[in-house]
């Protein structure tokens, strides 16, 4: 809570408060130790330092031995309106933060029958300039990681490697179909007991040459020789996420002079947006200068951000390194990088024999950005 609580002060916000309850959680009420609630419930966190829980009274002792509030106030028949108001109003800030945001689905979890019941609890108080978006607030709990969750992190990383190393020896080969290492790398997550970083459909992410891109687990295509192949593939070790690219060329000849432009052209790409990773620095800051190394190697403009943050989700919140398109991205773009924050590079190039795209994750140190994965320095050849 300290990050919180940092940003709290540089925000001037004097409480941030999240209510939630059974049935539609709040994306961060696990979070703030509310998961399993049933009742309306609400975590007020004060930058002095106090933490205080309302919650239904069955619900009390639980969260009470959880240790993340100072005081934990359980309600009856009465329901939780008349204590969240006694709290404010003793407190009487001059800015209070809730859970809405037009960017970030981490940060809009207050829906508004919860924010009709918060605002009748707050009375005069709940004016729109006095009540303000947590969105920094929940960047600062789930984007800036502390050690113990950067080797959590780490190991997550190092974990998927060794599932690229397997199916690079035993599941990628000539004749199978796309499907076939989609299902044998799914088959690898479950037998090492980890889970898949996003939706199984999905993950890994598997394309032969220039079949279908995006967010398609395969095309039922089969692996043909002297085709590239790129894999986008995560996993998820004690709830942190990796999410990494490689790219394949496959047969018995050598890569093509165009396929190693291609090559080139995003490991120059990828390496940029490394060395602009910088503290303090906007998103689209970074994205530029991948997006104009791409352009300038004369490849068409990628139709996607540069890169995420990754932490407990693998698109998690935090600065979107990305361009303004605002109609896609609102603002995201405009938050400031911090030290602690880990996020994957992923420029791509697109040329007539696919796409190469070797997405690394990097975590931004306060000196620079520090590579957590291993840079695919030449194409892979298979």
């Amino acid at each position: 809570m300290n990050l919180v609580q940092k940003t709290m002060g540089e925000k001037g916000i004097d409480l941030w408060i999240t209510f939630t309850r059974e049935g539609n959680p709040d994306p961060v009420a696990a979070d703030l130790g509310l998961a399993g609630v049933v009742w309306r419930s609400a975590a007020i966190i004060d930058a002095s330092g106090d933490h205080v829980a309302v919650v239904g009274n069955l619900d009390a002792e639980a969260v009470r031995q959880k240790g993340i509030y100072s005081r934990v106030f359980g309600y009856g028949k009465e329901g939780a309106s008349a204590k969240i108001g006694e709290i404010v109003a003793r407190r009487n800030p001059k800015k209070i933060a809730l859970n809405f945001s037009d960017d970030y689905g981490a940060a809009d979890g207050l829906s508004p029958g919860m924010a009709r019941y918060l605002r009748k609890s707050l009375g005069k108080r709940a004016r729109k300039k006095f009540i303000v978006s947590s969105e920094d607030l929940v960047i600062a709990l789930r984007a800036q990681l502390i050690p113990e969750e950067i080797e959590l992190l780490k190991t997550s990383v190092k974990e998927c490697e060794r599932i690229f190393e397997v199916a690079e020896q035993d599941f990628i080969r000539v004749g199978r179909t796309d499907r076939q290492i989609h299902e044998m790398m799914k088959n690898e997550v479950e037998k090492r007991e980890l889970e898949l970083a996003w939706e199984e459909s999905s993950c890994p992410i598997v394309t032969i040459a220039n079949n279908p891109s995006g967010h398609l687990g395969y095309s039922n295509e089969t692996l043909e020789k002297n085709q590239l192949l790129r894999i986008d593939f995560g996993v998820r070790y004690k709830a942190y996420c990796s999410d990494l690219q490689r790219v394949y060329f496959v047969g018995s000849s050598s890569p093509p002079p165009s396929v190693r432009r291609m090559f080139e052209a995003s490991k120059t790409a990828t390496k940029a947006g490394i060395e602009g990773l910088r503290q303090g620095t906007k998103g689209y800051v970074t994205d530029g200068i991948c997006r104009k190394s791409v352009t300038s190697s004369g490849y068409p403009e990628y139709p996607h951000g540069t890169g995420h943050p990754l932490g407990r989700e693998t698109h998690e919140i935090g600065p979107r390194l990305c361009p303004r398109w605002r109609e896609r991205y609102g603002r995201s773009m405009e938050k400031k990088m911090r030290e602690g924050m880990v996020f994957t590079i992923e420029p791509s190039v697109q040329g007539r024999e696919g796409i190469c795209n070797i997405e690394q994750d990097v975590l931004l140190t306060e000196s620079g950005a520090k590579l957590l994965s291993t840079m695919e320095d030449d194409l892979y050849r298979l």
